[in-house]
């Protein structure tokens, strides 16, 4: 049985992160789009699942004004299915509502059909499509769905 230890990530855990981005498909993530989360700022953080001393999936989460959004979900492909994705965004919503937040904002892929599900499942809610948001290398742009939660009726 695959051990996996939630953690809150670290500036050392940088280019870890970048890796777990490109291999799952977020080329546009590098580590450095990671360090305001890593730094201890207060009003983003990353959350990440460990297996042993390895990244595997993260979550990152900021404080907007008076929102919660959701910035980036990964896991990598081999630990997909062991309920990390969940983990981590309940971690990161837990987060928010520690700060006060009662909402939170996302953006996916419109054709990510497993994160749409597992967003539903939580209790997000369709809100429309934002046209040509996501960069697709040797592709036309891609559209992104908008969802949100209203914490409270967690």
């Amino acid at each position: 049985m695959t051990h996996y230890r939630l953690d809150v990530a670290k500036l050392g855990d940088l280019d870890a992160l970048a890796s777990v981005a490109l291999e799952s498909g977020e080329a546009s993530w590098h580590a450095d789009t990671f360090y305001p989360s890593c730094r201890g700022d207060s009003n983003e953080i990353a959350f990440v699942q460990r297996e042993q001393d390895h990244i595997v999936g993260y979550a990152v989460m900021a404080k907007e004004y008076d929102i919660g959004a959701l910035y980036s979900l990964a896991v990598l492909p081999a630990h997909r299915g062991h309920g990390l994705a969940r983990s981590l965004l309940g971690e990161g919503l837990n987060w928010l509502k520690s700060r006060g937040l009662t909402r939170c904002l996302l953006e996916v892929r419109v054709t990510n059909v497993p994160a749409i599900a597992l967003y539903e499942s939580i209790g997000f809610a369709r809100d429309g499509i934002r046209k040509n948001y996501y960069p697709t290398p040797g592709a036309p742009r891609a559209d992104a769905l908008l969802m949100s939660l209203e914490m409270n009726k967690l």
